[in-house]
């Protein structure tokens, strides 16, 4: 097993409790060099794909997500799976709070206002920019990436189960495979 993170600290963190044999290293998942070497590349709770959209990535980076997606395809050996999760534009329409937030119809990028902490305690406030999707989107985004859709259910984050796509849970997971 291999992870990878943008994040130093959260590199660090998991390699302080990985078991033995697992790996982590500092990686922009828009950069994934990988090529057939995984039986199957998982990117959940918007893991980097979903994240870079919006006012965060300059108007000439095209598809940053589409970007994720193909190098996770590229890093599965043929037959091998790609699981991501997306945020449900569905969900974030018809639960969106203008006292938080707002989405970019466009886009289907939505922004918000919110408050981390860090490893002090001490509080920010930063804006995310979270790219939404459809499920029709997302099998293109799939096909896009040479990748064969098996599933594509409505979760919620940490809580996966087969259901049929709707307006009520946060996130889509998608479920392909690259052809042998």
């Amino acid at each position: 097993m291999h992870g990878v993170d943008i994040s130093e600290r959260f590199v660090a963190l998991a390699r302080a409790e990985a078991p033995d044999g697992v790996t982590f290293e500092r990686l922009d998942a828009r950069n994934l060099a990988f090529d057939g070497e995984f039986d199957a590349a998982i990117s959940l709770c918007q893991g980097a794909f979903g994240l870079a959209g919006g006012g965060a990535v300059p108007d000439e980076v095209l598809d940053p997500d589409a970007t994720v997606l193909e190098g996770m395809a590229r890093a599965v050996r043929p037959g091998g799976a790609v699981a991501l999760s997306a945020f449900s534009a569905y969900f974030q329409v018809r639960w969106l709070d203008p006292e938080v937030g707002s989405f970019d119809a466009e886009r289907g990028v939505n922004h918000e206002r919110t408050v981390i902490k860090d490893e002090s305690g001490t509080d920010a406030e930063v804006d995310l920019w979270t790219t939404c999707f459809t499920p029709r989107e997302l099998r293109l985004l799939a096909a896009r990436a040479g990748l064969e859709v098996e599933d594509l259910w409505s979760v919620r984050p940490g809580e996966y189960a087969a259901r049929v796509p709707d307006l009520d849970h946060e996130e889509f997971l998608v479920v392909a495979r690259r052809p042998a």
